[in-house]
C-alpha cells in the first residue's frame, strides 16, 4: 500500500534518481569549464598580441636609432676634410713623397733660372708629376758648379780587377740609402741624352755633378750613374777626347760593379780598352780584357743569370776586334756555350726563351769562327746541335747550311757540298723574302785576309754564297746559287 504524500520517483528513494542528478551536474559544470577556458584562451591570446606590439614597437625604434646614427655618420664623414691623397698610410713612403716634392722645387729654380723649359704647369699631385719630368728640356748652357776638388778618399766595390785594379773613389760609387727615385732619373736621363746628341759633353758634365749636389746619388740608382757616365765616356770619344773619356768610363765602371748588373762595367771596360788600343798600349789593353773576362766569372759564380751569357758574345767580339786573336775569341764562346748547357736545367720557364736565343747566337757564331779556322768537325757537330734549336728561324738556318757548303769547297768535299747547297736552294727558292740579322763584315775582313790560302775558283764561289745570303738579297739570287751549284759539279 502507498503514501499519497511521496512523489514516485524521487530520487531519494530511485536508483533511475541518482542517475539523473549526476548528468545535470556534469551539464551545469561543463558549461562552467567551457566558459574559464575561453576566458583562459582570451587572456593568453592577449599577452600575445601585447607581446606582438612591445617587440614591434622595440624593433621600429631600433630601426629608427640605427637610422639616424648612419646619416649622422655620414654627414660627419662628408663634412671632414679628406687627407686620405695627403697623407699615405706609410709613414715612410709619406716621408719620401715630401723629400721628392722638395727635390722639385729645386727642379724648378732651373726653370726659374731659364736654365731649363717646360710646355707644362708646375705638377698639382704625384700623377701628374711623371708627365711633368718627361717633357722638361734642360739647356745645354748650364752653369759649371763651383764644385769642392774630390777627397780622393779610396771607396770599396764588392768585385775588383785581379790583374791590374781599378781604384774606385768613394765619391764615384753610389752609396746614399733608399728606393730609386724614378721620376728623376728618368728626367737626368733624357737630358743627359738631349746633351749628348747635341754635342754636349762638358754639359752633361756638369749636369751629373748639379744632380749629386741637389740630390746625391743612392745605391739603387747605381745604373743610372752608370748609363749617364757611359754616355758621356761615347761623347767624348766622338769628340776624339779619349783623356776625359777615360775618366768617364773609369767612373761607369765603378758605378756599376757596386750593383749586381755587370753589364755596364763591361761597356765600360771595353771603352777604357779601346782607348788603351788607340794609345797602342797593349799590356793594359789586355789587362782590361781579362778584367771583362774575370768580372762576368765573378758574376756566373754569384747569380746564374742568362743575360750575363750575353756579355761573353760581347768580350768575344772585343778579343776579335782589338786583338785580332780569332782562337782566344772562340774560346770564350765556348766557355760561354757550355755554361749556357749547364744552366738549361736550373732554368724557369719564363727564362727558357732567353737561353734558346743566347744559345742560337753562340752556336752561329762559332760557326763562323770554325770555318775561319778551317775546322770542320767541330762545325758539322754545332750545326747538329744548332738544328734542335726552337729559335732558329729560316733565315739562320740557310745561313748555317751556307756554312757548311763553303767549308766542303774548302776541305774540296765537292759531294757533300753539292747535298748541303741542293738543300740550301730548295728551301731558298720557297722564302718570298731573305731576312736575317747576320752581319758578314768579320767574314769579309777574314776572307780578304786569307784569299791567298785558297783557289781563286773556291774563293769567288765562298763569296757569290756570301753575296747571296746577305742581308739585301740579290734579285738574281737564284740564278747565282744553280751556277754555283753548276760550277761545283764541274768538278
Amino acid at each position: 500500500m502507498h503514501d499519497s504524500s511521496e512523489p514516485p520517483n524521487s530520487p531519494v528513494d530511485s536508483d533511475n534518481g541518482e542517475y539523473a542528478s549526476e548528468s545535470s551536474y556534469r551539464e551545469i559544470t561543463a558549461d562552467l569549464r567551457e566558459r574559464s577556458l575561453q576566458r583562459h584562451e582570451r587572456r593568453i591570446a592577449d599577452v600575445s598580441d601585447l607581446q606582438d606590439s612591445l617587440r614591434l614597437k622595440l624593433l621600429r625604434r631600433l630601426a629608427i636609432g640605427l637610422l639616424i646614427l648612419f646619416v649622422g655618420g655620414f654627414l660627419l664623414i662628408k663634412n671632414l676634410p679628406d687627407n686620405s691623397k695627403e697623407t699615405p698610410q706609410s709613414l715612410a713612403l709619406w716621408v719620401q713623397q715630401q723629400q721628392l716634392l722638395q727635390q722639385v722645387a729645386q727642379v724648378q729654380q732651373w726653370l726659374q733660372s731659364g736654365e731649363a723649359e717646360s710646355d707644362l704647369p708646375p705638377p698639382r699631385n704625384m700623377e701628374e708629376l711623371q708627365a711633368w719630368l718627361d717633357q722638361i728640356r734642360l739647356s745645354p748652357d748650364l752653369q759649371k758648379l763651383d764644385e769642392e776638388p774630390p777627397s780622393g778618399e779610396p771607396g770599396f766595390v764588392p768585385f775588383q780587377c785581379p790583374a791590374s785594379p781599378i781604384q774606385c773613389l768613394a765619391s764615384d760609387i753610389p752609396s746614399a740609402q733608399g728606393e730609386s727615385r724614378v721620376e728623376l732619373s728618368h728626367l737626368v736621363r733624357n737630358a743627359n741624352q738631349m746633351l749628348v746628341d747635341d754635342g754636349n759633353c762638358e754639359g752633361t758634365v756638369n749636369l751629373i755633378g748639379e744632380y749629386n749636389n741637389l740630390f746625391g746619388w743612392r745605391r739603387s740608382e747605381a745604373v743610372t750613374k752608370a748609363q749617364i757616365e757611359l754616355s758621356v765616356g761615347g761623347c767624348f770619344m766622338d769628340q776624339e777626347n779619349p783623356k776625359s773619356a777615360g775618366v768617364h768610363y773609369q767612373r761607369s765602371y765603378c758605378a756599376s760593379v757596386s750593383d749586381p748588373d755587370p753589364h755596364q762595367a763591361m761597356n765600360a771596360l771595353y771603352g777604357l780598352a779601346k782607348i788603351s788600343w788607340l794609345n797602342q798600349d797593349l799590356a793594359e789593353m789586355q789587362n782590361h780584357v781579362q778584367c771583362s773576362e774575370s768580372l762576368l766569372d765573378y758574376h756566373l759564380q754569384t747569380v746564374q743569370d742568362v743575360n750575363t751569357l750575353n756579355n761573353y758574345i760581347t768580350l768575344s767580339l772585343m778579343y776579335y776586334e782589338l786583338t785580332g786573336d780569332t782562337r782566344e775569341s772562340i774560346r770564350l764562346e765556348e766557355k760561354a756555350l757550355d755554361a749556357a748547357r749547364a744552366m738549361a736545367p736550373t732554368l724557369e720557364a719564363f727564362q727558357l726563351e732567353d737561353h734558346q736565343q743566347v744559345m742560337l747566337i753562340l752556336q752561329m757564331n762559332l760557326m763562323e769562327g770554325y770555318l775561319t779556322l778551317g775546322e770542320s768537325l767541330p762545325i758539322n757537330k754545332i750545326h747538329a746541335e744548332l738544328k734542335n734549336n726552337p729559335m732558329l728561324e729560316d733565315g739562320d738556318r740557310l745561313i748555317a747550311r751556307g756554312l757548311l757548303v763553303m767549308q766542303d769547297l774548302i776541305d774540296g768535299k765537292n759531294q757533300s757540298a753539292r747535298d748541303h747547297l741542293n738543300t740550301l736552294i730548295n728551301r731558298y727558292k720557297s722564302l718570298s723574302e731573305f731576312t736575317t740579322v747576320w752581319s758578314w763584315s768579320a767574314f769579309d775582313r777574314w776572307q780578304e785576309k786569307t784569299k791567298s790560302n785558297r783557289s781563286k775558283k773556291v774563293d769567288d764561289l765562298v763569296k757569290e754564297l756570301r753575296v747571296v745570303l746577305s742581308p739585301d738579297r740579290p734579285a738574281d739570287s737564284v740564278p747565282r746559287l744553280y751556277r754555283v751549284l753548276a760550277s761545283i759539279e764541274a768538278e
